[in-house]
């Protein structure tokens, strides 16, 4: 599975592909990342790769971490799926 679809001339992204982005961004590596977030740095990692879909527990633990809503990360979730559908 890939962190983005392309469909015609749209795209949808894996919310792992923001994540990774975010991890980048941190400073943090993806190891720390994952122990802030409450996660292993596999799950992570699996995540990041688009091979597994964003959960609302991960959702939830991301808004809290992030200071996103729970809505956001599911949104973009949902927008991939139906792309992959």
């Amino acid at each position: 599975m890939s962190n983005y679809i392309e469909y015609r001339d749209s795209l949808a992204f894996h919310p792992g592909y923001y994540i990774e982005e975010i991890v980048e961004e941190s400073g943090l590596t993806q190891a720390d990342f994952a122990k802030r977030l409450g996660t292993t740095p596999k799950n992570l990692s699996v995540l990041m790769g688009g091979k597994q879909s964003l959960t609302v527990d991960m959702a939830i633990k991301l808004s809290r971490m992030l200071g996103t809503t729970v809505q956001y990360w599911l949104n973009l979730q949902n927008t991939y799926d139906i792309a992959l559908a």
